[in-house]
């Protein structure tokens, strides 16, 4: 019951956060523009952080988020296939791809960033690009596709840490609790304000995609009872299970290529055959030719 009550009560203050950031956006949205203002260098396309070394670190974030994702829908479908050998379950796992995959997938970039419109701050007028500014929230014509609201990379990389630190919690002292926030808010955080510096996104871009990755990743939480299945959560069931996924894998594998193998040379042997009998019946024609004249 206590986790019921934490969970409702976070649940509560995200809805809370989220619309007070929804209010205070749509009402001074002179607020994108001046906090954007502080990372352009007074050239169009002169940003803080717009060169090759913090788009290098742009892809590693990016790269990494993808990774784990991956690597989680990989298990979670190992496990499916492992049936009662596993260890940690498919829950655990469905948590973060299907985080990542609602957030940063569907939400932000299948639907908001391709019909929005709203262009990004190295493209408006006030920046020296050719664009109008679009206050967030509204539709513009401004972008036609892989526009700016709201932030990819930020999505991504909230919807991959919140539901780890999620998992984790409950093997964590005190400490290691304020260490793995920390962490989080950090890589968050610094993948936004990166995003701003580069002159990518608005603040509110970045902001509201954190605010959807945690609502989604509290609904997820409830939807999937991670509650009851998140102490199993620990290196030692993960290990097993990969273990485990890895064996069967490499014996499937195994499988595969010998049917294959075996079917190849079948073919391989038919095709030989049905080459001699037409090879035979070639030269009987030809014999037969040559015994008539």
């Amino acid at each position: 019951m206590e986790l019921d009550i934490a969970h409702m009560r976070i649940t509560i203050w995200l809805m809370i956060a989220t619309l007070f950031s929804v209010i205070v956006f749509a009402a001074f949205p002179f607020i994108d523009l001046k906090v954007s203002a502080l990372f352009f260098m007074g050239e169009a396309g002169s940003w803080v952080a717009g060169g090759p070394v913090f788009e290098f670190w742009r892809n590693v974030v990016r790269r990494s988020g993808e990774a784990i994702a991956a690597i989680a829908f990989l298990i979670f479908v190992g496990n499916l296939m492992l049936g009662q050998q596993q260890k940690t379950g498919w829950r655990v796992w469905a948590y973060l791809w299907l985080s990542t995959l609602s957030c940063a997938g569907v939400l932000v970039n299948g639907i908001l960033k391709s019909n929005l419109g709203r262009a990004r701050p190295n493209g408006v007028l006030e920046f020296g690009g050719q664009q109008l500014f679009t206050p967030p929230f509204q539709l513009s014509d401004q972008c036609s596709s892989n526009c700016s609201f709201s932030s990819g990379e930020v999505a991504l990389v909230a919807s991959v840490v919140l539901p780890l630190c999620v998992l984790i919690w409950p093997q964590l002292s005190r400490s290691g609790r304020i260490f793995a926030s920390g962490l989080a808010i950090a890589a968050v955080v610094a993948t936004a304000m990166m995003r701003i510096a580069a002159g990518r996104h608005f603040l509110s871009d970045t902001t509201m995609s954190m605010l959807f990755a945690a609502l989604i990743s509290v609904f997820l939480y409830r939807a999937l009872a991670i509650g009851s299945h998140r102490h199993v959560f620990t290196a030692a069931p993960i290990l097993a299970d990969v273990s485990n996924i890895l064996a069967h894998a490499s014996r499937y594998v195994v499988k595969t290529s010998r049917i294959v193998l075996d079917r190849t040379r079948w073919a391989a042997l038919r095709t030989r055959v049905l080459a001699l009998r037409d090879y035979a019946r070639f030269s009987s024609q030809g014999r037969s030719g040559a015994t008539v004249e």
